[in-house]
């Protein structure tokens, strides 16, 4: 069986977390790894 994990509003996230280059992040959702992938862009 093949784990397949879409993030849902994953755009709207990363917007509103406002990143910026020297911040730290913890996504404590972990799970598939959707919005951490995005944010460790």
């Amino acid at each position: 069986m093949e784990f397949k994990h879409i993030s849902v509003l994953l755009e709207e996230t990363i917007d509103s977390l406002n990143i910026k280059e020297d911040g730290v992040y913890v996504d404590c959702t972990l799970g598939g790894g959707g919005h951490s992938k995005e944010i460790l862009k």
